[in-house]
Formats: structure tokens, sequence, C-alpha cells
């Protein structure tokens, strides 16, 4: 295995006397797409905050890039180069899809904003250039997703963690995210929870299952979805 990028051990986070997590181990590697499924519930969530420090642990220890994070705010992991993105789709909403981009850049210390080259390449690839002058709320949910994406990239982060990247989009739509998704595999180390088991298949190295807030499976995408255990206590209800 590559060199390890991220590294939760024995993570466990209750809420009162809900367990979310319990006792979970992690890894994963540079270079590597790691998918994370399971039930509505099942804790993939609440993996993603602990992780980007939007919750603390109860219990346990999470690295990145070889450097203890656990206990760090939310601003000072995204800049060791851990970002996320979110099921709701965050983005200012009230400015135009430039000012979202300069307000990025200028959090991540770079004054250029979308006259930085590497955010001109961003804006290019998403194709938002005819989009500049647009009021983000009034952005399409797809045009929304792409926009987010790139406040993300515009950080040049180490590992994107994706929460439901393809969540409310049409078949259409889903299609051409894939094809973002997969060539954004070539560019970074991904970490993606998805209901939709198209993406898990065709994008992810290796999966992860939470059901329960535990860990009951962890292999490549063609092993786990042929797990009993997951099809026993997820993918049967999918349709997967």
């Amino acid at each position: 295995m590559n060199e390890i990028l991220l590294d939760a051990r024995q993570v466990e986070k209750q809420f009162g006397g809900i367990r979310a997590l319990a006792s979970v181990d992690v890894q994963q590697a540079v270079g590597e797409t790691l998918g994370m499924i399971g039930p509505n519930g099942s804790g993939k969530t609440t993996f993603v905050n602990v992780v980007s420090g939007h919750l603390s642990i109860d219990a346990g220890s999470i690295s990145f890039a070889g450097a203890p994070i656990s206990g760090r705010r939310p601003h000072a992991i995204t800049r060791a180069g851990l970002t996320r993105t979110y099921q709701a789709v965050r983005v200012f909403s009230k400015l135009t899809v430039a000012d979202n981009l300069r307000t990025t850049a200028l959090a991540a210390g770079r004054e250029e904003g979308v006259k930085d080259s590497h955010v001109r390449e961003l804006i290019h690839w998403l194709e938002l250039d005819r989009r500049l002058d647009a009021i983000a709320g009034m952005l399409t949910l797809f045009e929304q997703r792409r926009l987010e994406l790139a406040m993300r990239l515009a950080l040049r982060p180490k590992l994107v963690m994706l929460d439901e990247p393809v969540g409310g989009l049409s078949a259409v739509e889903i299609t051409h995210m894939m094809k973002l998704l997969g060539e954004l595999k070539t560019r970074y180390s991904l970490f993606v929870i998805e209901h939709t088991m198209r993406v898990i298949r065709e994008l992810a190295d290796r999966v992860v299952v939470l059901v329960s807030g535990q860990k009951i499976a962890d292999g490549r995408p063609e092993e786990i979805l042929r797990d009993e255990r997951v099809v026993r206590n997820y993918l049967g209800s999918q349709g997967a």
C-alpha cells in the first residue's frame, strides 16, 4: 500500500445514549479513492464530521498526512490539506460565482481570486466560465455542486471528502458528474460517501461499510457488493 494519508483508529462518537461511531478504524492511502456506504443513520456523515473537525471524538485518534488532527478546528484541518463538500450544497448564495471563488481564494491567502491560474483552470474544467456573473443562489443544483467543488479545489487540497456528490441530480446530470469525478480521481485522493451504487462501483478503489456505527466490511467494490453481511444489512434494500 502507498503512504497512509488518513488514519482513523478506534474512533468513538456518542450522542446521548446513541453510539454513532463504535471503535471505527479507517485507513486511506495517498492517491486512493475510498468509498463509504451504509444505511441512513449508520454514521457515515458523522465520520466525515469528526475527521474534518466539525465534531469532536469521544475516543480514538485521527491523523492526516502523518500529523494528529483530533481536536483541531475545521479551518486548521482545511489548511493542512483536507477539504470536504456537503449533502446540502454550501455556497454563498447571495454572491456571484466569481465572488464565491474570490472569497475562497482570499481565505486561502491568494488575493488573485478568479485571476489565479489554478482557479481559472478549475472554472474552465467545471464549465463555469459563462456563469461567473450569476448569483450562486440562482444556479441549478448541478451548477451549485460544481461551484462548491471548485471552491474546495481552489484550496489545493491533499484529500477531498465528498458527501453524496450526485444527490438530487437527474440521470443525465449524474452521468456528467461521474465524468467529472473520474477526472478528479486522477488528480486527487478522494473519500466518497454515496447511496448511488453506480458511483461506488465505477469510482472507488476500496469500500468501507458502516452499519449502526460499526464497520462491518472493508474491501474492493466487487468483493463488498457480494459480501453477505453487506447485502443483508444494506444492499438488499437498495436494489443494487
